[in-house]
């Protein structure tokens, strides 16, 4: 595909904003399609922090830059312009700007710079061609094809447990295939950065969801999905560095055994959660309708371990073993509390 909806509705909004101001006939209108560009690129929630902040640097520019150069008129200008973007820089971490103390620097040195003749007029129509880029870009993401935070948080989640099932498969494979080559400590890595970035687009989806965020279905059943796949993930890094050694004795077999066959439910399981997950929807996913049903073979392993063979084993790899399979019932148990939760934060 050679363009995406995304990069077209970008072009449609920015193309429209130019024609726009172009009609006007306003001087500086081709700061309207910049702010388009600079809000429109990810979601509606996203956008409304990163146009809320290039506003709020614009403004906090303008007054600095002001003050700063009539203020300052008998300093030498490069001192006086360090000390205005010093005092910007101190005022944006105070507001707790990322992004829009940067906008605010540049309105500082251009305006010094290159509009000091005519101040009165280039601070007003810049702030206004800003105001309206980053309207536009929020109505284009509002109804062309809309790009809601909610939506792509759970898309992700929906290729995380995607990861997640075919690193679960592989893990079981490996205990039935001492050939077979099971995931190593750059998956895990792989899996714990994919979390962390989904944790990164949580903020978007609280500003979108406004006041009361914290309470809303969807926020509850992201932090539900988080607290699941955080223990999904950490168990992947346990069962990579406690991998099962070669030539074992039978028993020891058996009990890899009922442990490949609960991962191998746990990644039908996940297989389930990505279906879900991967779908386009109007309402929030719903759980899968059956309970998690445990196999028989991880069920007999307490008989297993009742076995007085057990103790001819080394203790370093009885300890191996153990944890492997505390393991096991750490993801068995977080799948279990997560479609718990999943289920209960629904609205009825």
């Amino acid at each position: 595909m050679l363009i995406s909806r995304g990069e077209l509705r970008l072009a449609v909004a920015a193309g429209l904003s130019n024609g726009f101001a172009a009609m006007t006939g306003l001087a500086y209108g081709f700061y309207s399609p910049l702010a388009v560009v600079s809000v429109g690129t990810g979601s509606y929630g996203g956008a409304i922090e990163l146009g809320r902040q290039r506003l709020l640097g614009t403004l906090l520019g303008s007054v600095l830059l002001l003050v700063g150069y009539w203020g300052l008129r008998d300093v030498p200008m490069p001192i006086a312009i360090a000390i205005t973007l010093a005092a910007l820089r101190l005022l944006g971490g105070w507001l707790k700007l990322l992004v829009g103390y940067k906008v605010g620097g540049l309105i500082v040195v251009m305006g010094w710079l290159s509009h000091s003749a005519n101040l009165g007029t280039w601070i007003p129509l810049r702030f206004f061609w800003t105001a309206f880029g980053v309207l536009v870009g929020l109505l284009s993401l509002r109804l062309f094809w809309p790009t809601r935070s909610l939506d792509t948080v759970l898309r992700q989640y929906g290729e995380l447990f995607s990861d997640l099932r075919r690193t679960y498969q592989d893990l079981a494979q490996r205990l039935l295939n001492s050939e077979a080559q099971g995931p190593g400590i750059e998956d895990y890595k792989r899996l714990r950065a994919r979390l962390i970035s989904l944790r990164a687009l949580r903020p978007a989806l609280s500003v979108e969801l406004g006041e009361g965020a914290s309470r809303h279905p969807s926020v509850q059943l992201v932090q539900c999905l988080d607290d699941a796949c955080s223990r999904l993930v950490m168990m992947v890094g346990g069962m990579v560095r406690r991998a099962p050694t070669l030539n074992d004795s039978a028993l020891i077999e058996r009990l890899h055994e009922g442990e490949a066959a609960l991962l191998q439910v746990l990644g039908q399981r996940l297989e389930q959660w990505e279906q879900r997950f991967s779908a386009r929807r109007r309402t929030l996913p719903q759980p899968p309708s059956s309970a998690l049903a445990l196999p028989q073979a991880w069920l007999d392993l307490n008989r297993e371990l009742a076995d007085p063979n057990l103790n001819r084993i080394p203790l370093e790899r009885l300890e191996r073993i153990a944890a492997r399979l505390l393991l096991c019932r750490q993801a068995e148990q977080a799948m279990q509390d997560a479609e718990r939760t999943w289920a209960s934060v629904l609205p009825r």
